[in-house]
């Protein structure tokens, strides 16, 4: 799990607002036997040894993704151990206010599109009187699985967050949602980037890619040195067990799966909902556990598409000092 704890910690603790993942954590334990218990139980340690190692200082959040078969639990075990905010996508988050009840979090969706802005919002507003507390924009050179169409993926200059923003403002308006924060996501590694979405009129941006090789982020240091080494030509978009595409780095799982063979797929969680175990080519959680483990050769290294962002493993501190300065 790359945003676990520690990097939540280094994040908060360099000014900005971090995020805890829980994607994954009832899988890593092989003898598991309660797979919505042990996820339970992994996240409340997480987000206990932020909260220890932050004293008091605010700004902690997770990410739930709206496609894991125990969204429900995991956001009221999130709501039980008080974070500041939750953010929420890979599928629409419909019920996620009635989950969260009175309790004081913060409601972030994640969205890709216009309509999928206007399903969320005609839930929350309509059906829970409750309105997000920012929306967080995914353009189309995200990394991880993508909220967009292979033939949106094919032409990327028509759907740059760019040509996202005025769009997605006027379903904000419509839903009297004006003064809430866009938050924009894709592609954003420095200070330029950041101005750029600034300028066009987004309030802050989520950072993903940049973040991977960040001495604090939970990988092993095979696989940050993995996407250290990767070029910008080993970036391809494949379809996922779930049947979204997903970009990611070359490397032998995938060389594997562009090539036809079937992964041995042993699964005993069903930990997403849209995944039939019985018909996928590969496990996408097993890979997932292998990158974090350093695993090479079964790892599936997501990423946006700015590669060469990440170029070093280096003290999460310093990106943030490089925000201050006319460098990166």
């Amino acid at each position: 799990m790359i945003g676990d704890a520690n990097l939540a910690v280094a994040t908060i603790s360099a000014g900005g607002f971090g995020v805890i993942s829980t994607v994954g954590l009832g899988i890593a334990g092989n003898d598991v036997t309660d797979y919505i218990a042990y996820s339970n139980q992994q996240i409340t340690k997480e987000i206990q040894k932020a909260k220890a190692l932050l004293g008091g200082k605010k700004n902690l959040g997770v990410n739930i993704m709206a496609a894991t078969t125990n969204f429900n639990e995991i956001v009221k075990t999130v709501v039980t151990e008080g974070v500041d905010f939750i953010i929420s996508g890979a599928g629409l988050p419909r019920k996620l206010p009635a989950l969260v009840g009175d309790a004081d979090i913060g409601l972030i969706p994640v969205i890709s599109s216009p309509r999928a802005l206007q399903l969320i919002l005609k839930s929350w507003v309509s059906r829970f009187k409750r309105k997000p507390d920012a929306v967080i924009v995914e353009g189309i050179g995200c990394g991880g699985h993508l909220g967009f169409t292979s033939e949106e993926i094919n032409a990327p200059h028509q759907h740059t967050l760019q040509l996202l923003y005025p769009q997605i403002k006027q379903v904000m308006d419509e839903f009297d949602c004006s003064n809430i924060p866009l938050l924009a996501a894709g592609e954003i590694s420095c200070k330029q980037d950041i101005e750029e979405m600034l300028a066009i009129g987004y309030q802050g941006v989520q950072i993903g890619t940049k973040f991977i090789t960040a001495e604090e982020s939970g990988i092993h240091r095979r696989s940050k040195e993995y996407f250290i080494d990767a070029t910008e030509d080993q970036v391809v978009v494949i379809t996922s067990p779930v049947g979204m595409p997903v970009r990611v780095l070359r490397s032998p799982l995938v060389e594997r799966i562009l090539s036809g063979k079937k992964e041995p797929v042993r699964c005993k969680y069903h930990c997403l909902r849209p995944c039939d175990p019985t018909k996928v080519s590969f496990c996408i959680a097993q890979a997932l556990v292998s990158t974090v483990e350093g695993d090479i050769e079964n790892g599936l290294f997501m990423t946006g598409c700015k590669v060469s962002s990440m170029n070093s493993i280096y003290p999460l501190a310093d990106f943030f000092n490089s925000l201050t300065t006319n460098s990166e």
